[in-house]
């Protein structure tokens, strides 16, 4: 009973974690849309080429989504676009990279603390490389973390 009870449990978990995604989306290929963005908002725009381009909104028009690509105006035709997401939020590399880098020291020492032996000679170098370890890899995720930390939602998804 057990056995097969869990794929079915497994499949319901995962269709029902990927459900704010399916729904949270509002996918429009109304070009207004992309007119109402305003002023100096995020984007990053997709082109059919497969060219990701990120910008701030300028202005858009019938045919046009002028955006401003490293302080300079940067056009793209309306029939180049493939996707347009607006970006919010606010990267916090720095802060989560601290906390991450805690949480690993913290951990790499403990691990090494339980490898110590005081029979040992060289059982010493497990919390020392425990910390190192624990606080590299801590940092790392964290930086990760933080970077991720944006939201993007799609305006405009054109064919």
């Amino acid at each position: 009973m057990r056995s097969k009870s869990l794929p079915v449990l497994l499949a319901m978990a995962l269709s029902l974690s990927q459900a704010p995604i399916a729904f949270g989306q509002s996918t429009s290929s109304d070009w207004r849309a992309v007119q109402q963005i305003k002023t100096d908002a995020k984007l990053i725009v997709k082109q059919k080429d497969g060219k990701e381009i990120k910008g701030r909104m300028i202005e858009a028009n019938d045919t046009t989504l002028t955006i401003d690509r490293n302080g300079k105006p940067f056009s793209i035709a309306r029939t180049d676009v493939r996707q347009i997401y607006v970006t919010t939020g606010k990267a916090e590399k720095g802060k989560w990279s601290a906390i991450g880098a805690g949480i690993g020291a913290g951990a790499g020492t403990g691990i090494g603390a339980i490898k110590y032996s005081p029979d040992s000679d060289d059982s010493g170098i497990y919390v020392t490389m425990g910390l190192l370890i624990g606080t590299g890899v801590g940092a790392v995720s964290g930086l990760l973390f933080g970077q991720s930390k944006r939201s993007r939602e799609l305006v405009y998804s054109g064919n």
